[in-house]
């Protein structure tokens, strides 16, 4: 009898599941009884585990190269004439194929703290071992069952399949957007599980922010990235009403990137100043979570997207999973805030830790606001019944505001000393910014850019990018000063000997384009592209409509309809229409059930 792809991939992850259990138990165990052999066998099971997934991911890929339509996701997502690039890459191109992809990035990344972290760490490294393990095997769960198994048997062998999407095989972003957005959502899995494993054993220090600062900022850098790809791919090609709608699917991917961004600055402040320890606990606990919360959203049909995947079994299991890691690491941090006191006080306003605290809270803001906008139609339907979704003119609102704000805090935050600033290090710093900052207005208003947002915006972006290259011309000058270099060797080695610090002027620099860009676009369409979407649109059915004497919500007054965004009433790229909260539980926690059934 000859083994199929489905027969390989269906035994890999099935006897990866196992594997993963096991680990869970031994990688505990070491950690509890600083056991040298089951730190081994946790090792060894990580390892297998990762090239066990892997393999299934193949055969997945040798199943759509060869277009095996006897797997039902072959059929639905494949054809004779896709063109082979497309065909690759269709393994994330739906539900199943994208949650394996997640389970192997997760699985080499469990495999990777293993062999490369539990000798530097080894207590601390294997509880989160044991972490990324029990994570691995929920996700083992949910594509080993009817939930989400990619290689379930089509009832009836078609000649050939449907097909992917059109709009999902016409761009090469295609290969790079979903792959890099899952990389940014899994890896930040390192860090809450070192910062969940430092709870667990009540280490009041940073060494788990040592061991998890490259994952954390790799994660980071993937997450935007990836989310920069997808703008450019809906601009390019999509048609969707240009690079931003603030799509609730959108949005899941921008909250867990604000809340890293706060935790990457926040993370300097405790380990320069041993300060905002329990803070970036917190911070590492939320990042993680809205990672998940941004894969029930997209997966669970709940929300009215473009980008969401229809009705599935797999939205009340990730809705559970997503409780579960809430309450419990909450629980965790309450019970271990005693031990995580700060060494001392935040400085005075006009230092560098203060600066980054007030930078912190607007990241919060600007993420809680979002949360907020992305939210309130579900909530207001599980407790109306009423059908809305919330647009641009609530979150432009909203979010301009604080994103100047986080514009205008990061050119001060660099120029200033920790502790305090005195007045003459004031004028030193900021007299060259203020004067670029005046030349960015008078730029604006030059190529007429009308309204305040854009001059502020350029003002502020002068002034950012002064104080960058104000920052590397001091570095370089130091330099040429004590070693003798020129110019063009002095900057290279300031970037080699101080990439850290030297590279988030660069991520500035990049924000500042990216604001300046924006401004420029808003500014110069405004007035003349039709409006595209609505703050708040009611989406009841024939039989239910808005009783008219509704009583009006505190967001009502900011977001008043004027016209339906062509996003949504595009059709979705990879399901039907958005299901309702009652829908999802009816027919989601039914399908679960049967899953685990069939399982047992």
């Amino acid at each position: 009898m000859n083994l199929t792809f489905a027969d390989l991939g269906t035994g890999a992850l099935r006897a990866a599941l196992p594997l993963a259990i096991w680990g869970v138990g031994a990688a505990a165990y070491a950690a509890a009884k600083r056991d040298g052999r089951a730190l081994a066998s946790a090792r060894w099971s990580a390892l297998i585990t990762f090239l066990l997934i892997a393999s299934a991911a193949l055969a997945m890929v040798g199943a759509l190269v060869t277009h095996d339509f006897s797997i039902a996701y072959v059929a639905r997502n494949n054809a004779l004439e896709t063109p082979l690039f497309f065909t690759v890459i269709s393994l994330w191109a739906a539900l199943e194929g994208s949650i394996l992809l997640w389970t192997a990035i997760l699985a080499g990344a469990t495999a990777y703290v293993a062999w490369r972290g539990t000798p530097a760490l080894p207590r601390l490294a294997t509880t989160a071992l044991a972490l990324l393990f029990a994570m691995v095997a929920f996700f083992l769960l949910l594509v080993t069952t009817p939930a989400a198994d990619p290689f379930v048997r089509s009832e009836i062998v078609p000649l050939n399949g449907n097909g992917p999407n059109p709009l999902l095989q016409n761009h090469p972003l295609m290969a790079l957007h979903p792959p890099l957005l899952y990389l940014g959502y899994v890896l930040f899995s390192v860090p809450f599980a070192y910062a969940i494993a430092s709870l667990i054993l009540g280490e009041g220090g940073d060494r788990w922010l040592v061991a998890t600062r490259r994952f954390a900022l790799v994660s980071w850098a993937l997450l935007g990235v990836g989310i920069v790809a997808g703008a450019w791919w809906s601009y390019a090609v999509l048609g969707w009403g240009g690079y931003w709608a603030w799509d609730p699917v959108e949005n899941a991917a921008i909250m867990p990137w604000l809340v890293a961004t706060a935790y990457l600055h926040s993370v300097m402040v405790e380990e320069k100043r041993r300060l905002l320890r329990s803070w970036n606990l917190s911070l590492v606990i939320a990042t993680f979570a809205l990672t998940i919360l941004g894969t029930f959203l997209t997966r669970s049909g709940v929300v009215n997207s473009v980008h969401a995947f229809s009705l599935s079994a797999i939205g009340p299991l990730l809705l559970g999973y997503l409780v579960t890691i809430v309450v419990l690491s909450v629980g965790l941090l309450l019970w271990r805030m005693p031990t995580l006191r700060d060494s001392g006080a935040v400085g005075a306003p006009l230092s560098r830790e203060a600066i980054f605290l007030f930078q912190n809270v607007v990241f919060v803001a600007a993420t809680l606001t979002v949360l907020l906008g992305t939210l309130y139609p579900l909530i207001a339907e599980a407790i109306s019944g009423d059908q809305l979704s919330i647009g641009r003119p609530y979150f432009d609102r909203v979010e301009v505001p604080l994103a100047l704000a986080l514009l205008f805090l990061m050119g001060i935050g660099p120029q200033l000393p920790w502790h305090g600033a005195s007045r003459a290090t004031l004028e030193r710093q900021f007299t060259a910014p203020i004067v670029a900052a005046a030349g960015g207005a008078l730029l604006a208003v030059a190529t007429g850019l009308g309204g305040a947002f854009a001059v502020l915006t350029y003002a502020l972006a002068a002034f950012v990018a002064a104080t960058v290259v104000q920052e590397f011309a001091r570095g370089v000058r130091a330099r040429r000063t004590l070693h003798g270099e020129r110019a063009g060797a002095a900057f290279a080695n300031l970037l080699r000997r101080n990439g850290r610090r030297y590279g988030g002027y660069v991520v500035h620099l990049g924000i500042v384009l990216v604001a300046v860009a924006v401004a420029t676009s808003q500014s110069t369409s405004r007035g003349t592209a039709p409006t595209s979407s609505c703050g708040l649109r009611w989406c009841s059915s024939p039989t239910r409509r808005r009783p008219s004497d509704r009583p009006a919500s505190p967001l009502d007054s900011a977001m008043t309809c004027t016209r339906s965004s062509p996003r949504t009433t595009r059709p979705r790229t990879r399901g039907r229409r958005s299901a309702s909260l009652s829908s999802l539980w009816s027919h989601g926690c039914g399908s679960a059930a049967r899953s685990l059934g069939s399982a047992r």
